[in-house]
């Protein structure tokens, strides 16, 4: 027979469906808490990471409020998940702030489910994103030196592991961990254990962009306009950087991507207020003036990529090199078949009295001329890309911004590459029925110029500069 106490918990545990833990009851106050932590468009991290979880979340980045601190301060770093589950598991947040290993005062344990504990995975739904801020206070006999943050999630006594390790922006540890962020411990290193020095610092997060699928029935017209619905879906990149990873003002510009099974779709959206190109034939260098870059190297191989890039007066330049920076004269000898492009100008091209706003470019790949490239795209395909911008001032220099900085004076840099990442929204959602984004507010006016050329035939637009043969000069002084 069942003791009477046991027979009461029965008795509980049926009148409650049978679930194995207490749901927490919010307060109203707590209710608008959570509410406010669900995202109403998609996040763009300070460091995107992209760690897919068992197929249950996915991190996509984080932001950290501090990067050195003295035992006793309070750090604050917020995590950006999507859950990808219909019905995710009971999972829970693991957090480890360790520095000096063997040494117990170098961890803390930051295990937590999401806000403060008022919304657990297990309560989420498929596509929704959570704003998830942590503050802690790092204890005050925390000996100095580096001390990193370890992420990932558990159930019981399993660990779950990292589907896409491999990936270019997410490190994981031996032990299986998602590592973020490295906070620098003010003060003398604590004993046991191996030296703090010896550990290497955080490598640059690489950025990833997302490209939206068309819905069936969906179709883009190459007019520059971006006024289609899968463009007002679409994700924006953060605004682009200066290529040598300086803080130093550069053109704003900002990218989209749409994609069907044959096709990539990029648009490009460009603040300027003296938009010119003089140059007028396919393959010129168009590098010299003002212009879009796109690198594509699809499978990551560091070979066999493309170079394409429109001109504000919409005419291209398309490169295959068989390798870093092979022959130049053999790779601008390819064309790419069926490739497309438009350009909107918000002002008057190649008047240099006046002021004007911007400029659009849009272009369509066909994915069978993307070397490495498998087809039909489908979701979850990752390709490695960049973009870059020259913009050239009437009164100043040549400056270029870039999707991912490059560091080092080569723009052909396929190592720091960023990521592009085809998502399809019936698949995984960022939001339940609502728009991801906002369109951006440049604001350029399709009415002003429509230079929309199918396939680039060469127009002529405005008088041919000279041409020459040297290489492309993507690799200035400081650049």
């Amino acid at each position: 027979m069942l003791r009477p106490l046991a027979a009461i918990a029965l008795l509980a545990l049926a009148a409650s469906g049978c679930q194995e833990y207490a749901e927490p009851t919010l307060t109203p106050g707590q209710k608008k808490k959570v509410e406010a932590h669900l995202l109403a468009e998609a996040p763009t991290p300070q460091y995107p990471v992209g760690a897919v979880i068992e197929n249950q979340v996915e991190l996509i980045g984080y932001d950290i409020d501090k990067t050195s601190a003295t035992p006793g301060e309070k750090v604050s770093i917020t995590y950006y998940i999507e859950v990808l589950a219909e019905k995710p598991e009971d999972n829970k947040i693991f957090v480890h702030f360790q520095g000096r290993k063997n040494d117990p005062k170098a961890w803390m344990n930051l295990d937590h489910h999401p806000i403060e504990g008022l919304q657990p995975l297990r309560k989420m739904k498929k596509g929704q994103v959570i704003k998830d801020v942590q503050t802690f206070k790092i204890r005050e006999d925390f000996p100095g030196g580096p001390a990193k943050i370890y992420w990932g999630l558990w159930r019981g006594n399993y660990r779950l592991k990292v589907d896409n390790a491999d990936a270019e922006t997410v490190t994981v540890d031996k032990e299986g961990r998602v590592v973020l962020a490295t906070v620098q411990i003010k003060g003398k290193p604590g004993q046991p254990g191996k030296s703090g020095a010896a550990d290497k610092p955080a490598r640059k997060r690489l950025p990833m962009a997302r490209g939206a699928k068309l819905a069936e029935g969906e179709a883009i017209t190459i007019d520059g306009k971006l006024d289609e619905p899968v463009w007002g879906r679409a994700i924006a990149t953060a605004a682009w950087t200066s290529p040598d990873g300086k803080a130093r003002p550069v053109p704003e510009t900002a990218a989209k991507f749409a994609w069907t099974p044959t096709h990539l779709y990029i648009g490009v959206e460009s603040k300027d207020d003296d938009v010119w190109s003089t140059f007028t034939e396919r393959d010129s260098n168009t590098w010299e003036q003002e212009v879009i870059e796109v690198f594509i190297d699809a499978d990551g191989d560091k070979k066999d990529y493309l170079e394409l890039q429109v001109t504000p007066a919409n005419v291209i330049f398309d490169a295959r090199f068989e390798r870093h920076r092979s022959d130049l004269a053999k790779a601008r000898a390819w064309n790419m078949q069926g490739f497309e492009t438009a350009v909107v100008v918000d002002g008057t091209l190649n008047q240099r009295d006046d002021t004007d706003k911007g400029y659009v470019v849009e272009m369509a790949i066909p994915v069978d001329q993307v070397p490495g490239a498998k087809a039909p795209l489908a979701h979850g395909f990752t390709w490695r890309i960049n973009l870059f911008r020259w913009d050239a001032p009437k009164d100043g220099r040549q400056r270029a911004a870039a999707f991912s900085p490059p560091i080092v004076g080569d723009f052909h840099a396929l190592d720091r590459f960023g990521r592009l990442r085809f998502m399809d929204p019936a698949l995984s959602q960022k939001l339940q029925g609502r728009p991801l984004i906002q369109p951006r507010t440049l604001k350029l006016d399709p009415k002003k110029a429509d230079l929309r050329l199918p396939g680039n035939p060469a127009a002529p637009i405005a008088p041919a500069a000279p041409a020459s043969s040297a290489p492309p000069p993507e690799a200035p002084a400081g650049k």
